[in-house]
């Protein structure tokens, strides 16, 4: 069986953004010019934290 992914935390106080672009796919960005082009590319995403 093919072993889940694990992912460091985030930082505290860091600028990063999480996007999920659909129900499994979660995006980190770091600015909001990134967070724009993945808005306009996936229009029902949505920000998960900031």
């Amino acid at each position: 069986m093919k072993a889940k992914k694990q992912y460091k935390p985030t930082e505290t106080g860091s600028d990063i953004i999480r996007l999920q672009v659909d129900r499994k796919t979660i995006i980190l960005v770091r600015n909001k010019k990134a967070l724009s082009m993945w808005m306009e590319r996936y229009p029902n995403a949505r920000v998960i934290a900031a």
